[in-house]
């Protein structure tokens, strides 16, 4: 090591801000690294409309349309109902293909009917294969017919439990 090298070095530990910036460096570039590959979100269009198949009284699920707003093809590995009118189920499994800017429509079991049904808006959480990650997405659902689904269902149940 030159002379002027060793005199300035001194074997002394470097200045305090040269250690904060190699930690920080440190701390950062892999979080942006990690960050290189990830999507940019929304994955999904972030309202889709909600149908009711012509079985919706005896499956009780719900047809969701969703429309890919990523330049990639995914696939929708699974996906659950949040709504005041039926109950929330657990995450029912899915391998329903999704081309790049296309669309696909997944069907997605609903709980037990709510009676008394409470007030809000109706939503389905989805996961999204990427092929090296999963992410979940939710999508707000313009569904008209979730309202009298359980007004049936919550007189079917009123008329079985006057019985």
């Amino acid at each position: 090591m030159p002379a002027d090298v060793r005199r300035r070095h001194n074997g002394a530990m470097p200045h305090p801000s040269v250690i904060r910036l190699a930690a920080a460096t440190a701390l950062v570039l892999p979080a942006l690294a990690g960050c290189a590959g990830a999507p940019e979100y929304p994955v999904l269009a972030t309202a889709a409309v909600a149908e009711l198949p012509t079985d919706s009284f005896a499956t009780r699920s719900i047809d969701v349309t969703l429309e890919s707003v990523w330049d990639q093809p995914v696939v929708i590995a699974g996906g659950t109902v949040f709504t005041p009118y039926f109950e929330r189920l657990d995450a029912a499994g899915l391998d329903v293909a999704l081309p790049a800017g296309g669309e696909v429509t997944v069907r997605l079991s609903l709980g037990a009917a709510t009676c008394p049904a409470g007030e809000g808006p109706t939503s389905a959480q989805l996961v999204i294969d990427m092929g090296d990650q999963e992410l979940l997405q939710s999508v707000m659902l313009r569904d008209r017919e979730l309202r009298p689904l359980n007004t049936r269902a919550c007189e079917v149940i009123g008329g079985l439990d006057a019985d």
